[in-house]
């Protein structure tokens, strides 16, 4: 049952790991504090790699994420691609994490590296404009590729040339002195959870584009596929039929609103740290979650084995046990930010 959860949940999975890596990075930076990644890093590259002929190959490598080349890209596609929907995700895409990035850049406003530059730049650190655009655009273009070009030969070798390019354009801008290892680290991290949402919305696009080709070359076909459409369109319906209904019946679920509620206020009145506030927010989500989790399983292993069972029992209180663990990780996490701000 696990592992049919996490493959049916890894995208969230996924961007629940990269921000925790993000907000592990934001508490150091908000600090003033100097990562270990940064001083090991800026000793291995700054001190032992540089030298003149890398120094040029590195100017190449940083400019393929410029905002001349990926525009030019971008209309490239939309000239030359015949399906004009791939080329306006492609150029969405390239906006969107463009803006993203500048909005991080002005709310986090994390001072550059100063002393060791090889190229000249303005602006903030966190996250790195050319890593957070580069993973985003050129990943989503891998994507892209991996789910539309039928040719085995060129989507290994397309996908493969791109996935080598992505780590070097955030190898390039800390070799060349303009950013942190952790704002290049920070920036893959954002652009990866951020990836998970953009190509989840854009599947959901490009399907219904599929639907319509389909359409014409088959009806019986494009039957199924509206019926699939449907239920897509109706999931967020059910969704909250589903919070609705636990609502009612779980006590418990309206204990951890309450409590999430309280947690918001006392946020305010102590006026966290934007680290704190994205902590206090996954705990929500994760608590809150897990409680749905919970009366999910009760509900089917009821109708499964309405009577008395020993596994059935096990398998309740496994799933009872977790938002139980959830819930004192959370209380403890929570001592730990407002204590000292009571005291």
């Amino acid at each position: 049952m696990l592992k049919k959860i996490i493959e049916k949940n890894y995208k969230w999975i996924i961007c629940f790991l990269c921000l925790i890596i993000v907000i592990m990075m934001l508490e150091d930076i908000f600090e003033n504090e100097q990562l270990r990644l940064d001083i090991l890093v800026y000793r291995l590259v700054i001190l032992n790699l540089r030298f003149e002929p890398l120094t040029v190959i590195m100017k190449v490598i940083t400019n393929l994420s410029s905002a001349y080349v990926l525009i030019f890209i971008s209309l490239g596609t939309l000239i030359f691609i015949k399906n004009k929907k791939i080329g306006l995700c492609i150029s969405s895409n390239l906006v969107i994490s463009t803006i993203l990035n500048q909005l991080l850049k002005y709310i986090i406003q994390r001072p550059r590296p100063d002393g060791y530059r090889l190229i000249s730049e303005t602006g903030y650190s966190f996250p790195s404009g050319h890593s957070m655009v580069s993973m985003a655009f050129y990943g989503f273009i891998i994507y892209l590729i991996w789910k539309m070009v039928k040719n085995k030969k060129i989507k290994y070798i397309s996908c493969g040339i791109l996935s080598i390019l992505i780590p070097l354009i955030g190898f390039s801008r800390i070799y060349l002195g303009v950013h942190y290892a952790s704002d290049v680290v920070g920036g893959f991290a954002i652009s990866i959870a951020y990836l998970m949402l953009f190509t989840s919305i854009t599947r959901t696009i490009l399907q219904l584009e599929k639907e319509k080709n389909i359409k014409i070359m088959n009806k019986r076909k494009m039957v199924e596929l509206r019926k699939k459409r449907k239920k897509l369109r109706n999931s967020f319906k059910y969704a909250f039929e589903g919070i609705k209904e636990a609502w009612k019946t779980e006590q418990n679920l309206k204990i951890h609103f309450v409590i999430m509620v309280l947690v918001i206020i006392a946020g305010f009145i102590f006026k966290i740290t934007v680290a704190e506030w994205f902590v206090c927010l996954l705990l929500f989500a994760l608590v809150i979650s897990l409680e749905l989790i919970n009366t999910a399983i009760e509900t089917t292993v009821d109708i499964a084995m309405p009577e008395i069972n020993e596994k059935a029992k096990f398998a309740k209180d496994i799933a009872a046990g977790a938002v139980l663990f959830s819930a004192i990780i959370s209380v403890i996490v929570g001592l730990i930010i407002f204590l000292p701000k009571i005291f």
